[in-house]
């Protein structure tokens, strides 16, 4: 963790030299050469010694917003903001059990199309999610103490073993296939009716989203995956973007500036 503490501080005292009005590629080439291939190293680093931490930052930038894997140049100059409260958060991000309709929504008011939407929720092909997020599924799906019927049988029982009513410690994988490796096995998953969400099981019930979800499963080089993925973390970046004298520049990312 040492090192990624100096990563974000070495982002933090470079953003701090400049300022411009709006985001893009090589915002530091002129303040800090070469810095983008540091952060790189060092987090490829940082990964080898705890995978958990790639879907961690992947979620990091999913919020502020709004490895191995696809690569593609991250617009930089982002600055972080003066206020952060956790009702907003709450209010703003997509719900665990949201349908189609209520996530196209959510990403729509971000300036997110639905295809961005399906695109982004590939990111779940890492990291984890806790029992209260999807124990409804397995134990009150319509509020009669049913299960949800779209789910595997096989897997349900998988989930039902480890997630026990109550049970609000313990954790499942997001994409059961491949939990550990950025690919399209999220898409296999939700195709075979092994999504852990049901937001993300909710893909399928949509024509489009249904549509694009089948397409990723076979992506037998994931070619179109690595390449929209790319593009929608990029619109993603843009959200709400703080630059040139907007917001602040933390020297500890955790700490307020006053």
């Amino acid at each position: 963790m040492a090192a990624a503490r100096w990563v974000v501080a070495v982002m933090a005292m470079t953003m701090a030299t400049m300022a411009r009005a709006q985001l893009q590629y090589g915002f530091y080439n002129a303040s800090c050469p070469g810095v983008e291939d540091v952060v790189r190293r060092e987090l490829k680093a940082v990964f080898a010694n705890d995978t958990t931490l790639r879907a961690g930052l992947l979620r990091l930038h999913f919020h502020d917003c709004f490895s191995d894997g696809p690569h593609y140049e991250v617009e930089t100059g982002r600055r972080d903001g003066n206020v952060s409260i956790k009702v907003e958060a709450l209010r703003d991000l997509p719900p665990a059990d949201g349908n189609v309709t209520v996530l196209t929504n959510y990403f729509g008011v971000k300036n997110l199309t639905m295809k961005d939407m399906v695109v982004l929720s590939g990111a779940h092909t890492l990291g984890v999610a806790h029992c209260p997020s999807f124990s409804r599924r397995l134990y009150n799906f319509t509020g009669a103490g049913d299960q949800d019927p779209s789910l595997d049988p096989a897997y349900a029982k998988q989930l039902a073993a480890v997630c026990k009513p109550g049970n609000v410690a313990s954790v499942e994988p997001m994409d059961p296939l491949t939990p550990v490796k950025f690919d399209n096995g999220y898409y296999k998953s939700v195709a075979g009716h092994r999504a852990l969400l049901a937001s993300d099981a909710a893909l399928l019930d949509d024509s489009l989203t249904g549509a694009y979800v089948r397409l990723l499963t076979n992506d037998t080089n994931q070619d179109t995956f690595f390449a929209d993925f790319a593009v929608s973390m990029i619109n993603m970046g843009r959200v709400a973007a703080l630059t040139g004298t907007a917001g602040e520049i933390r020297g500890t990312c955790g700490i307020f500036v006053d």
